[in-house]
């Protein structure tokens, strides 16, 4: 949803065209788009509750770092306040049907013809992402998401990575462009 730039919409789109299902991984954003940064409790806005569960976290200094970024803000790549728009939209569409962030994140990618890769490390965790089946958002809610996700300002570009055109594949540097 916030990383469909690049690229990943156009080859997305293609792959249905061609029917080749796509494989989805980071369909939660590395869990920005599960409600794991979030908090039920209504006194605290999304921002200061991705704020207070990050500094939690038991990723990597660059992860952690990355993951504030998109969070917060940073006032320059990203705009203050973060993802945090776009978490609002997606919890008042799970409360509108009582489902979960992360179900309404995965039922997203499936309804984009997409077959996601969520993480699962509870059992919880494994029940929650079974509650994405089933049912299906309305064009309405996707769109209403993914405009949400397009005024943010910025696109996931994963957290703690280096982002790059090229890598080294053994026997030297392959580079690559979307043009």
């Amino acid at each position: 949803l916030i990383g469909r730039h690049n690229g990943a919409q156009q080859t997305l789109d293609t792959c249905n065209e061609l029917g080749v299902k796509v494989l989805a991984y980071y369909p939660f954003a590395m869990g920005l788009l599960t409600g794991k940064y979030t908090s039920a409790m209504p006194e605290l806005s999304a921002e200061h509750a991705l704020t207070s569960s990050l500094t939690k976290s038991r990723r990597s200094k660059f992860e952690q770092k990355d993951l504030e970024r998109y969070a917060k803000g940073d006032g320059k790549s990203i705009p203050a306040g973060g993802v945090a728009p776009l978490l609002s939209t997606m919890e008042r569409i799970a409360n509108d049907r009582d489902k979960t962030v992360a179900q309404v994140a995965l039922n997203y990618i499936i309804c984009k013809g997409a077959v996601p890769i969520p993480g699962a490390r509870t059992a919880a965790q494994y029940v929650d992402n079974m509650g994405a089946l089933g049912w299906r958002l309305t064009e309405a809610e996707v769109s209403e998401m993914e405009n949400v996700a397009d005024n943010l300002g910025f696109s996931f570009d994963g957290a703690g990575f280096k982002r790059s055109n090229a890598k080294f594949v053994g026997y030297g540097m392959e580079t690559w462009s979307l043009t």
